[in-house]
């Protein structure tokens, strides 16, 4: 599955790719991921503490085809709200499926010296695409779970303190 959406051309209320900009002591505003705090562009800011980017992945499942020739058209978003605020799921795509976000937090803190900023108030970021509007932020997912996993953590409404799924700690991850 494939999320590369250009959410800069659809309404607020999707949001399928956020960015935050974290204050001095790398805390942001509270709330949850893509929400008011959030913006669906790069911050045309100094981030003190550095910029958080989310991509929000499709889900809706259209119930049949586990893949579509274009990696999309076999998913949807919700057809009004959000994941997190049970929006429905439109009648192509009825079935609801996890949510994936993909999360990355940039290190900008070099860049907050706004008098090295471009002279015409932009700000200074751009994807090694050339995009400098963080509209082509791009994530891919590949399913790795071990045999029916993630199956029975789903049947049981897990969380992350589900002990049947084995976790590591930050340090270990960070290795």
């Amino acid at each position: 599955m494939s999320c590369h959406v250009r959410s800069g051309r659809l309404p607020n209320r999707a949001r399928l790719i956020t960015f935050r900009c974290f204050d001095k002591n790398f805390g942001g505003e509270n709330g949850a991921l893509g929400t008011g705090a959030d913006t669906m562009e790069l911050p045309n800011k100094a981030c003190l503490g550095g910029i958080r980017a989310n991509v929000f992945f499709p889900t809706c499942w259209d119930g049949k085809n586990l893949d579509s020739a274009n990696h999309k058209d076999h998913v949807a978003y919700p057809s009004s709200g959000s994941f997190e605020s049970n929006g429905p799921c439109p009648s192509t795509h009825p079935v609801k499926i996890p949510q994936i976000l993909y999360e990355a937090v940039w290190e900008t803190r070099a860049f907050n010296d706004k008098s090295e900023w471009p002279t015409d108030g932009s700000q200074p970021f751009v994807f090694s695409m050339g995009d400098p509007t963080g509209f082509g932020q791009h994530a891919d997912y590949i399913f790795g779970w071990k045999g029916a996993s993630l199956q029975k953590a789903m049947d049981a409404n897990c969380n992350v303190d589900w002990p049947q799924l084995k976790s590591q700690s930050t340090a270990d991850a960070n290795k």
